[in-house]
């Protein structure tokens, strides 16, 4: 599977998709001093969007972030230690 594949499946009384995802996480850019991480997500039709771990940010998201790090973190393709760890509590 290649980021921006397209499964359709049957779930429940609708119709559901498995998307292939493109996955990963840098520092953000010069503008916040690479303070934050930026977590990219690359998608059908040349999608691109971010979810970061700055709260000041209109795309924070918390427990968005904290589960997508947690699967970077199990796939050994997050490089940032322990930050964002915030994001795992309240």
């Amino acid at each position: 599977m290649q980021p921006g594949d397209v499964r359709v499946f049957q779930r429940g009384k609708g119709n559901a998709l498995v998307i292939g995802l493109g996955v990963w996480a840098k520092r953000s850019g010069k503008k916040h001093n690479g303070k934050w991480i930026d977590i990219h997500l690359a998608g059908p039709n040349d999608s691109l969007t971010t979810v970061t771990n700055n709260p000041k940010s209109k795309r924070y998201h918390r427990t968005f972030f904290r589960n997508l790090r947690r699967t970077l973190i199990q796939y050994e393709c997050w490089s940032f230690g322990d930050e964002g760890l915030e994001t795992e509590s309240k």
